[in-house]
């Protein structure tokens, strides 16, 4: 059976795709977003993603950026869920639906808006980080 090396480990390719300069801002932007750091999300997007959607985080980035025109904040929209399952999918849509539910309860039930937000927030940060 023939293996070609190239096949063998991408990570270093990978890596080498996630450093250039519209991606290092698009990483900064994301990991000041959800309060990641930014080798941890490399090495997140590094083994989720194929080469391909790596060279595309930029203009997804972009166009998500480009929809977020709504003048009522929502917690989908403050979490950026589209952007995190759709376009750059960090999440599935049932940790992303399950974070935002909990969210929602916890404001019906009393809880100061912001204070729920920052939680869910973090509920995302430990869903990239694991």
């Amino acid at each position: 059976m023939v293996t070609y090396i190239y096949e063998n480990d991408l990570r270093e390719m990978k890596l080498i795709i996630l450093s250039s300069p519209l991606h290092e801002v698009t990483m900064a932007a994301l990991c000041e977003k959800y309060g990641v750091r930014r080798q941890v999300l490399r090495k997140k997007m590094i083994s989720l993603f194929d080469m391909s959607l790596l060279e595309n985080i930029p203009a997804r980035y972009e166009v998500w950026e480009n929809e977020q025109t709504e003048t009522e904040k929502t917690v989908e929209s403050v979490f950026g869920a589209s952007l995190i399952t759709r376009q750059i999918p960090l999440l599935t849509d049932d940790e992303m639906n399950s974070i935002i539910q909990q969210t929602n309860d916890k404001i019906s039930a009393g809880c100061n808006k912001e204070q729920a937000i920052n939680e869910g927030i973090t509920m995302i940060r430990e869903v990239i980080c694991s």
